[in-house]
């Protein structure tokens, strides 16, 4: 059999179960088997192929069956354990990256840091830049040092949960915190109910972790600092209002390439 033959195969089985991106995803398995989709299939292949496409019907995340995803035009290992980069929160990145134009050198901390896609990304692109990446799963904390050495930059990861804060000021704060709520978490597709409910789960009114970063960590940003968070789509004037009660300024919503508000950012005063 061919690769050509196998995508075609795995796409029409993806496609019969409302797969929307059968054709991309049996693309992105067969090169994963066997890196071409120009190529002839051994026995061994096919078997591990129809084996993902399985796990793919199943459920479970195509980037769990890949290992790996990209983020912010960078590769990231993935896999149970730790939450998929969206490209949603590419936006949070650029965001991070016009305010580090401002003034050298600068300090970063991402909070609930998960992959380390946000902090690796803007590592890689600020320049002058410290960061630090801090994560309380010690099964994403492995995929963050992972994807730290995979891109060769200097972030250092800290295993700590952000209830526990630690010593020093930053110029900047990031986070893509958990943000759904509780109870609509058992309702979500079945590709979000395999990410970790750690990640996802933002407590009864999904604001929990924006009340402890703007209570807790607030006087961990210098002054004329940065605070910018990801947000659900409906929750910009809650996110505005915890921000606001907590005394931070010049607080503003930033959409997604998609027009949905996604980032909150505000500005500590001492």
């Amino acid at each position: 059999m061919t690769a050509n033959r196998l995508t075609k195969l795995l796409a029409s089985e993806l496609a019969k179960s409302g797969n929307k991106s059968a054709v991309f995803e049996a693309k992105q398995l067969v090169q994963h088997v066997c890196g071409s989709i120009f190529c002839e299939i051994t026995d061994q292949q096919l078997e591990f192929a129809l084996m993902l496409c399985t796990k793919r019907l199943s459920g479970e995340p195509l980037q769990y069956l890949l290992h790996e995803w990209e983020f912010y035009s960078l590769p990231f290992k993935v896999g149970p354990g730790v939450l998929i980069p969206r490209a949603d929160t590419e936006i949070l990145v650029d965001s991070a990256l016009e305010f580090l134009k401002t003034k050298k050198p600068l300090s970063v901390v991402d909070l609930c840091s998960g992959s380390g896609c946000i902090a690796v990304s803007i590592a890689k692109n600020a320049t002058d830049c410290s960061v630090t990446a801090i994560e309380k799963s010690p099964d994403a904390f492995e995929y963050l040092k992972r994807n730290i050495a995979l891109n060769k930059v200097d972030v250092q990861p800290i295993l700590g949960d952000i209830t526990t804060e630690i010593n020093g000021t930053f110029d900047l704060l990031v986070s893509n915190p958990p943000y759904i709520k509780s109870n609509i978490i058992p309702s979500l597709q079945p590709e979000i109910q395999h990410e970790p409910r750690v990640a996802l789960d933002g407590g009864e009114d999904g604001l929990f972790f924006y009340r402890i970063i703007a209570d807790k960590w607030s006087h961990h940003v210098k002054n004329s600092g940065k605070i910018m968070v990801e947000i659900g789509s409906d929750q910009s004037d809650e996110v505005s209002r915890i921000f606001a009660s907590a005394g931070l300024t010049k607080i503003k919503t930033i959409k997604d390439y998609s027009g949905n508000d996604r980032v909150i950012i505000g500005t500590v005063n001492l």
